[in-house]
């Protein structure tokens, strides 16, 4: 490598990247994006009967949007808004939700989770493991 070619290696390690200019994202970063858009992707495919029934028997079962969207904390402490399934009714206090049949059967197994795959496929979400979640006895 010639001494010219050292100093221009040099500058572009030096160089910053102007505000409001986006970074390009680094391999790994890539890598586990591509992996959330195909691992979501083959979990809609694979749940959209149970999804499908979850969207029915809560239209059935009681009044209001079968949706709902939920703050929970994210990194450095920035709130993200995941869709989930509404599992209280509608007119419900917020501070004591009243559930419905089928939503309790939704929180206990977990379904009412399986929106938030539409969630990583918009890259609101990663697909990182299991968290910790209460669950009503």
């Amino acid at each position: 490598m010639s001494l010219e070619s050292n100093k221009s290696v040099a500058r572009i390690a030096q160089a910053r990247i102007p505000d409001g200019a986006v970074p390009v994202i680094e391999l790994d970063q890539w890598i586990k994006r591509v992996a959330d858009i195909v691992l979501a992707t083959m979990g809609l495919i694979l749940f959209a009967p149970i999804l499908l029934l979850a969207c029915v028997a809560l239209s059935l079962d009681s009044r209001g949007s079968i949706f709902i969207r939920e703050a929970l904390p994210g990194c450095n402490t920035q709130a993200i808004r995941v869709l989930k399934f509404r599992v209280a009714c509608a007119a419900g206090n917020p501070i004591n939700p009243r559930m419905t049949q089928v939503g309790q059967i939704l929180s206990l197994t977990g379904i009412d989770e399986l929106p938030q795959l539409i969630s990583v496929l918009r890259g609101e979400l990663s697909i990182v493991g299991q968290r910790n979640v209460p669950r009503w006895p």
